[in-house]
């Protein structure tokens, strides 16, 4: 792009690793956004899980996301937190495309591998791979897989972001940061098992398993009630970016109880070793929840029928309160993890 044609509020300073901070994404897909289109139900924007388009009589939900992170299970990964933000739009995951850039020294048996355990995942997930592009590709350490994943609208109909109001409860599943427990418990084994005790770092990386960072099923059960009005993965920057992004989502602020946010003994553990915040860590496989608040039974009821932990941990509230994390009595800002927790590790 020529001179001339960039942003003048544009910095050349070095940007961290991790998602773009949120203002400048924001600022860039408002300045750069393309024509409109007539089918496009839902048209890209900060703090958006998926697009939706209409083709004739179907409603289809799409969605790119890569596995940058991990190296270990990495198949499966990319095809859980692609499923759960379709699922986070109330579609079900059908089909996947997937680029795989390979880093140079890659053998054929591990290639082979690789597309072994894209095929498990695909399985296990319902999903048909139906297409993508694999390289080798200079300048990698780790291979990094990126999938573009399409389902359809489930039988509780699009779930649109932005339909979240003032008053709504906020709700968390399981725990906050289980994705980026389990990784650290994988990738830095070694380290952990010294200061932490095998057992710990057992427990910790069987939380890719159990409970696992698929959010498709919990999802479902609570889309059932019909008093679900957003639903919002929180993968990188963790609990507390996902809720900047579900309140800005629509356009309101949020009142969030810091003791109400739970989070296991192993996350805990492995955060204070390293000195990050679990509330900053990648936390697929929990879901967080806007609802209205004249649910509350049924959507208790339907947790526990599908033996989902649900912890209600704030209130959404008008924009002009902005958003609060109320902790020992005091009241600051929640904080946002642009570059994720993680990355101060791995």
């Amino acid at each position: 792009m020529s001179a001339c044609n960039e942003s003048p509020s544009a910095s050349d300073v070095p940007l961290r690793a991790g998602k773009l901070p949120g203002p400048l994404l924001h600022r860039l897909i408002t300045a750069y956004a393309t024509r409109p289109d007539p089918d496009v139900l839902v048209p890209t924007g900060y703090g958006r899980d998926a697009a939706a388009i209409q083709i004739g009589d179907r409603q289809i939900v799409v969605k790119s996301d890569p596995i940058t992170f991990a190296t270990e299970g990495a198949a499966r990964y990319l095809l859980a937190v692609n499923a759960n933000d379709i699922a986070c739009m109330g579609g079900i995951p059908r089909w996947i495309t997937v680029v795989a850039l390979l880093p140079e020294g890659a053998t054929e048996s591990a290639v082979e591998a690789l597309f072994a355990d894209i095929r498990q995942a695909c399985d296990d997930t319902g999903v048909a791979l139906i297409g993508g592009h694999t390289e080798i590709t200079l300048g990698l350490d780790r291979p990094l897989l990126i999938g573009t994943m399409i389902g359809t609208v489930g039988p509780q109909g699009l779930l649109a972001p932005g339909n979240a109001r003032i008053g709504d409860d906020l709700y968390l599943t399981q725990s906050a940061g289980l994705e980026g427990t389990a990784l650290l418990a994988i990738e830095q084994a070694d380290r952990l098992r010294t200061a932490l005790g095998n057992e710990m770092v057992d427990r910790a990386a069987s939380l890719l398993h159990d409970p696992g960072i698929a959010v498709a099923k919990d999802a479902s059960a609570l889309l059932a009630t019909g008093y679900v009005r957003a639903l919002h993965d929180p993968t990188e920057g963790g609990v507390a970016t996902a809720i900047h992004e579900i309140a800005e989502a629509s356009g309101l602020g949020a009142e969030v109880q810091r003791e109400a946010i739970p989070v296991l003994p192993e996350t805990r553990a492995i955060c204070e070793f390293y000195g990050i915040d679990p509330l900053g860590l990648i936390s697929s496989g929990a879901l967080l929840v806007a609802a209205d608040p004249a649910g509350r039974a049924a959507l208790a009821a339907a947790a526990a029928d599908a033996q989902v932990p649900l912890h209600r941990i704030g209130t959404l509230t008008s924009p002009e309160s902005g958003l609060v994390m109320i902790e020992q009595g005091g009241r600051h800002p929640i904080p946002r993890y642009d570059s994720d927790e993680i990355t101060r590790v791995l």
